[in-house]
């Protein structure tokens, strides 16, 4: 069985892969929630937090933030506290367990695709995951063929990040039209990539960005 580290775990998307898949993978939680961690008083801004673990066959990075403002009433702190969530932690991750890696293992980093497509209001978190992206691309390269290292780009999707967004119906369906396949995303649609990325179906795969995003980034209707 693959031992999988999963951080970020207390998120619908992790607590939806957790459940579908924890009898295929061994998964190690990290989060601040102490409902959904193995191990407490976790901080990914603080590495004296990490446990010690055995080896691993492959990490899931999935902490993050919608923070959603006007370029003009974003502060510098406001970008570097977005940017220590989405690439410091992630830094601190991987610097970390990366000599705990295993042959034939997988990374799934999380982008946007507001990191590929212009949107308004979408300066912080932009910049942060085009970070994101081209880490992945760059690691990738870097640590082929031992460890394999891939991103996934979602749209708006029903989570606990995006309930402000879709409050009623008439929220959601808007939201839909702006997709070519009419609808947001569910966590499955997201957790059902990750685990493929984590699998041997797709031990051919590295270095990519995968948009999930029901056409959004790439079709114009």
């Amino acid at each position: 069985m693959k031992k999988i580290l999963l951080v970020g775990s207390s998120s619908h998307v992790a607590v939806n892969l957790f459940e579908r898949y924890k009898n295929i993978y061994q998964f190690i939680r990290l989060s601040r929630d102490t409902l959904y961690t193995d191990y407490k008083g976790f901080n990914i801004l603080d590495t004296f937090s990490f446990p010690d673990l055995d080896d691993l066959d492959g990490i899931v990075y999935y902490p993050g933030n919608i923070n959603l403002k006007p370029f003009r009433r974003l502060d510098i702190n406001s970008f570097l506290e977005d940017y220590n969530i989405h690439v410091v932690g992630l830094l601190n991750i991987l610097k970390f367990y990366e000599k705990k890696l295993n042959n034939k293992s997988s990374i799934v980093m999380f982008s946007s695709i507001a990191s590929k497509v212009g949107m308004p209001f979408h300066s912080s978190v932009a910049m942060c995951k085009a970070s994101v992206s081209s880490l992945s691309r760059t690691l990738s390269a870097e640590w082929s063929p031992k460890v394999r290292v891939n991103t996934i780009s979602p749209s708006l999707f029903r989570s606990n990040m995006s309930e402000k967004f879709l409050k009623d119906e008439n929220m959601v369906e808007k939201m839909s039209t702006k997709h070519p396949l009419n609808r947001v995303g569910n966590v499955s649609d997201i957790s059902s990539i990750i685990n493929f990325l984590l699998s041997e179906e797709s031990s051919w795969i590295t270095g990519q960005d995968i948009s999930v995003d029901g056409g959004l980034s790439s079709i114009v209707k």
